[in-house]
């Protein structure tokens, strides 16, 4: 059963903070689409290349899908609408103010993912240490780990054997493990640079070195993300929702 099935229900519904105010669960939602995390500096902005791999989801898969990216800041409740979050960027990212380090975290403990997309292209990249930064303040009592080959984010859909994206700079993918699922992904391939295409349908960005059959590779990877995504822990997220019912936390 997908994820969105219990996301239309709205059972996931309002929870406190810490200090008092009122957050934001995920509730009804409709068809899957893409929020891209935008922060003051270091993001990139790419909705063509979410656009494309939500036209893929809906010719490959059964998921309905909206073939669409909006763009928002992690603190914006409206993030909770939107279970598939990404955050692309080529440059040094700005620290999370408390409210958005909140907010996103209490979105990944409550079924949503997080890819996170370096498109600098460059191995030590101010991207690369500053989304690690961001990552360890996030979890830090949980370090990113290697994801095995054999983890089911590379057969959730497609039998895939390693991560591709517009380059080859690593061979895997990274993560956050939490119980028994990763709700954060990082990538280190630029794969939202092989999914971009311009206004006219053409690709904006070459594949290195493998070309089309790299491109191809990629696209099965973001379907695969996105089934992952969507299915990967429905029983998990349903106790934890039972056990926020129990006590009161959750109207």
């Amino acid at each position: 059963m997908l994820r969105r099935s219990l996301l239309r229900t709205g059972v996931l519904a309002a929870a406190s903070l810490p200090f008092g105010e009122r957050s934001l669960a995920f509730g009804p939602v409709g068809r899957v689409d893409v929020a891209e995390l935008q922060l003051a500096s270091g993001t990139v902005s790419r909705p063509e290349a979410w656009k494309r791999l939500l036209f893929e989801v809906i010719d490959t898969t059964s998921v309905d899908a909206e073939p669409r990216a909006v763009q928002l800041a992690p603190d914006d409740p409206h993030l909770f609408e939107h279970p598939f979050a990404v955050l692309v960027g080529d440059g040094a990212l700005p620290p999370l103010s408390d409210a958005a380090r909140q907010q996103l975290l209490r979105y990944l403990s409550y079924g949503g993912f997080l890819l996170i997309d370096d498109a600098s292209g460059v191995l030590n990249s101010d991207f690369d240490a500053s989304a690690r930064r961001m990552i360890a303040e996030l979890y830090p009592t949980r370090p990113i780990e290697t994801i095995p080959s054999t983890h089911s984010i590379y057969r959730s859909f497609f039998l895939l054997q390693e991560p591709a994206g517009r380059i080859r700079l690593s061979r895997v993918l990274e993560g956050i493990s939490h119980v028994t699922t990763n709700p954060l992904v990082y990538s280190r391939n630029d794969l939202s640079g092989a999914l971009d295409r311009r206004p006219d349908g053409s690709d904006r960005l070459p594949c290195s070195p493998g070309g089309e059959d790299q491109r191809r590779e990629a696209i099965k990877l973001a379907i695969n993300l996105i089934m992952y995504a969507l299915s990967s822990n429905y029983k998990q997220d349903q106790a934890h929702v039972n056990e926020l019912m129990r006590e009161g936390r959750i109207e």
